[in-house]
């Protein structure tokens, strides 16, 4: 019996009490009865689902909706939770049907809308990068075990008998689910699952003129600080890249020096890489690169303005090619981009000689490397570090913080707004994600200075100074 059950339980909540994984109502729940030695389940459905007559209110109607009750046919309570949670899921599909048959309706299902989306969505999105990621990522959440939309026991009825109370046993699932693997309360799983079930309901409209779908429980987003490298801890990791690379970074300045240099197909810690890690730590320096931009970066992309800056047209798109115009706000930049493109003056800037699956360079395995050889290196050199946080986004998280740090008026419009569009995200997204946390430690660095420090009370009474004091026996 799990150790929050108390001795001489007479009613528990299932999901609270034991955390059994799966789909069911949140209020399930097991009582023991004064005159049976079997362990009862209890469960009150909503109004809306239930199939009973009154919807089971008492006295011709006009009582108390009355609980659905069950004997579980055993005393333990562990066992007759997992019981319950079967018991229940039964009794819903059975009110399921009861009011499908009342209503008329078996079909137009979330199931029965799934594959026109999926195959029209996928003849939309073959056609953009990362095709691939979005397939996978997009079946699991319909048919993961468990969780999956399509394992839910409300997408296999009409969808204008879906409930609010269908979405907030769901949501609850998801978020029992993210806290279990430490991931906060679930607020990502719960927006992309409410996008998909929002993108299927749209299909759905056609059949149901003027139907109003029920509204999602609200999402609650958990904001923490990102992790990022301080400066000191910046220096120091590329110090350390530097030297795994033995120095190579500053001596290959040429293509045919960057191709001499030595390198093991089998082995990931090879000087050539090594030194394709600091220059892609450099380019994420410089130009606030996305993850997903590593493995596309090219050469051609890259050029230097008379001034002796340097403009990065970031290619996003497949077809019909949008450029995004990214600058560099460090002045070094220069003799940076200087070596890299000179080493590497045309194609693909990280891991060339790694192949690029034709417009789905994700699939190339570049971001794994990168991840590989960084996680190694920040273990070398900065063995505290947390473990979870030694990956790409927080070295693009370390180059914006830091970029604030040292420049505070790019935190304030106008200058935030172009600040925002050169490193392709958002005002908010700077704000949040930064800004209000270096606010915060600057306004606690400035009470620290301002507050008077806290008066000696200690001497003074009985006590005048530490000659007072008894030793302890």
């Amino acid at each position: 019996m799990p150790a929050q059950v108390p001795e001489n339980w007479t009613t528990l909540n299932v999901s609270k009490a034991f955390g059994i994984r799966g789909s069911y109502p949140q209020d399930l729940r097991i009582k023991r009865i004064y005159n049976s030695k079997n362990i009862y389940a209890q469960w009150l459905p909503s109004i809306e689902e239930d199939s009973r007559e009154h919807q089971g209110r008492n006295k011709g109607g006009k009582g108390k909706r009355l609980v659905i009750q069950e004997s579980l046919n055993t005393d333990d309570a562990l066992e007759a939770a997992k019981r319950a949670v079967k018991w229940v899921q039964s009794k819903q599909q059975a009110m399921r049907e009861i009011k499908d048959q009342q209503e008329g309706k078996t079909t137009n299902s979330l199931l029965d809308y799934w594959d026109p989306y999926f195959r029209s969505e996928s003849k939309v999105m073959e056609t953009r990068r990362n095709f691939k990621k979005w397939r996978r990522e997009t079946l699991r959440m319909w048919s993961a075990d468990d969780y999956g939309i399509s394992n839910q026991p409300w997408a296999r009825k009409s969808v204008d008998l879906i409930t609010r109370s269908d979405y907030e046993d769901y949501f609850a699932l998801l978020e029992k689910r993210a806290r279990a693997n430490g991931k906060g309360n679930g607020s990502g799983s719960k927006g992309e699952m409410k996008t998909l079930i929002n993108k299927l309901l749209v299909r759905a409209e056609n059949d149901f003129a003027g139907h109003r779908f029920p509204s999602f429980p609200p999402i609650s987003k958990q904001k923490k600080q990102v992790q990022h490298l301080t400066l000191e801890q910046w220096q120091l990791l590329m110090q350390t890249i530097f030297e795994l690379g033995e120095g190579k970074e500053g001596k290959a300045r040429t293509k045919k020096q960057y191709e001499a240099l030595p390198f093991n197909p089998y082995n990931r810690k090879c000087i050539r890489n090594w030194v394709d890690l600091y220059d892609a730590m450099a380019l994420e320096w410089f130009f606030y690169l996305r993850a997903e931009d590593m493995c596309r970066l090219r050469s051609e992309w890259f050029k230097r303005n008379d001034s002796g800056s340097w403009t990065c047209f970031l290619e996003t798109a497949k077809k019909d090619r949008d450029l995004h115009r990214t600058s560099h706000y460090r002045r070094d930049a220069d003799s940076y981009l200087k070596r890299i493109i000179g080493r590497k003056p045309e194609g693909y800037l990280i891991f060339p000689h790694m192949d690029r699956p034709i417009g789905n360079e994700a699939e190339s395995g570049v971001l794994g490397s990168l991840n590989f050889l960084l996680k190694a290196a920040i273990e070398e050199c900065l063995p505290d570090f947390p473990v979870k946080e030694r990956k790409w986004t927080t070295i693009r998280h370390t180059a914006f913080r830091l970029t604030l740090e040292e420049m505070p008026e790019l935190g304030v419009a106008p200058d935030i707004n172009a600040f925002a569009d050169n490193g392709h995200t958002s005002p908010m997204q700077l704000r949040d994600t930064y800004l209000r946390y270096i606010d915060a430690e600057k306004t606690a660095a400035r009470a620290r200075r301002t507050i008077k420090p806290t008066p000696n009370i200690r001497f003074g009474g009985k006590i005048k100074s530490m000659k007072d004091v008894k030793d302890d026996d």
